[in-house]
């Protein structure tokens, strides 16, 4: 057997180590890159879809309990104004307004309020829903900041043990051929 056969470990390893050298950075610098745009708009459908099944804004903003439980607050300051501001901005007014009289206006002021409060608040949550698309942040986003650099900062250390497996598989491979080498000369 020659001992030129032995350069086959090294040439095999080399080669195998160069193939994944190449196929990495190929997928990294090429491939990836030209990924970005169908990328980001799957990632923005996503969060689009995540967010509207997830979060369903109109149901928990006109929730009755989420009324009641601002109705302390609308209640105090409906007072405040028939109360005071009224009087305060109109001054005749208070001669003829008393507190039978307050109380029946702050009634039906709230009443009005339990009946209007929840289409108001689905009006809101509506156009909120369509002024912060969460699918177009998160393509304005991605097309910021690439997924591809994301990918590439992530992929160093992964990178290195894959090239180091190609040189583990091109020297198992240079091993088979010398043993097929021996065996066959």
């Amino acid at each position: 057997m020659s001992y030129c056969l032995l350069l086959l470990l090294p040439v095999s390893a080399l080669t195998g180590w160069l193939l994944h050298m190449a196929a990495g950075n190929y997928f990294l610098n090429r491939y990836l890159p030209r990924q970005d745009e169908q990328l980001a708009a799957k990632a923005g459908q996503w969060a689009g879809e995540l967010v509207g099944q997830s979060f369903n804004i109109e149901q928990k903003v006109s929730d009755p309990a989420l009324i009641e439980k601002a109705m302390p607050a609308i209640e105090q300051h409906i007072d405040d104004f028939l109360n005071v501001k009224l009087k305060e901005e109109i001054p005749m007014l208070a001669m003829f307004i008393g507190n039978k009289t307050t109380d029946k206006v702050k009634e039906v002021f709230i009443n009005q309020l339990k009946i209007l409060f929840p289409q108001v608040m689905l009006q809101i949550a509506g156009n909120l829903k369509t002024s912060l698309n969460p699918e177009q942040i998160v393509i304005r986003q991605l097309k910021q900041q690439p997924i591809s650099s994301l990918v590439k900062k992530q992929a160093a250390a992964p990178l290195r043990r894959y090239r180091n497996a190609g040189l583990l598989f091109g020297l198992a491979i240079g091993l088979v051929n010398l043993v097929i080498f021996y065996l066959v000369c």
